[in-house]
């Protein structure tokens, strides 16, 4: 990892709640950590990744597996994102977590 990337998380769903204004990926942090104000990196391409300020972290439990998961909150109301971010499809993917990026 670089210095910046601090972690690497696996996605394995997202949604998002509009009268919230957030949009949520649901999965297990890999390698590393993650913390509130970080980004998450989502590679859009080979050369194109999309930055994200992480609002909140928490742990949450599924009633399907009763796996702990970590719940990774993204505020979309600054910047109007909700649809573009629900559009990508985010789930079964790596992200990177760093502590560096732009909002």
């Amino acid at each position: 990892m670089t210095s910046d990337i601090q972690g690497k998380f696996e996605v394995i769903e997202s949604f998002g709640i509009a009268s919230r204004n957030e949009f949520y990926m649901i999965g297990q942090l890999k390698e590393g950590e993650i913390f509130e104000n970080w980004f998450v990196r989502i590679h859009l391409n080979s050369s194109l990744k999309l930055t994200l300020r992480i609002k909140a972290v928490e742990e949450i439990a599924l009633a399907s597996d009763g796996s702990k998961y970590k719940l990774i909150i993204i505020d979309t109301q600054e910047h109007d994102s909700q649809d573009f971010l629900l559009g990508l499809g985010v789930g079964s993917e790596m992200v990177e977590i760093g502590i560096e990026g732009e909002d």
